[in-house]
């Protein structure tokens, strides 16, 4: 009896931890075209998702390296915040883009907050 109850507690405890779902799920986004508008939306599930900087202060879930290509990271809007965000721009240089979206996901009252890390990559061609 002893066993079956540590072994449902690690189970419980262990369903309580939150974690974020991604979509798009796959770690690769649609290749970019130097000189053609690029776009693409990158949605988090999962809970409330936030992220912080060195000081405390809430900021944005995404990073892109590098950053001369001529992509930027932004939120979807004020009332998504950080659950929704888009890559935009005009591809500048052939190469790999990585976006790096990492965070936490808020907890509640009978879970507790997780974290994700996840890394994309872009291909960047040129003129075809």
């Amino acid at each position: 009896m002893r066993k079956v109850f540590l072994v449902s507690s690690v189970f419980f405890l262990s369903a309580c931890t939150l974690q974020a779902n991604f979509t798009p799920e796959s770690d690769k986004l649609n290749d970019g075209i130097i000189g053609a508008p690029y776009y693409e939306q990158i949605n988090i599930s999962g809970g409330y998702v936030f992220a912080l900087d060195y000081d405390g202060n809430e900021r944005l879930v995404g990073d892109i390296s590098p950053k001369d290509v001529g992509l930027y990271v932004q939120q979807c809007n004020e009332k998504m915040r950080n659950n929704c965000i888009q890559i935009k721009g005009v591809p500048t240089k052939p190469g790999i883009a990585s976006i790096r979206v990492y965070g936490g996901i808020g907890g509640g009252m009978y879970s507790k907050a997780g974290r994700f890390d996840k890394t994309y990559t872009i291909s960047i061609k040129g003129h075809d």
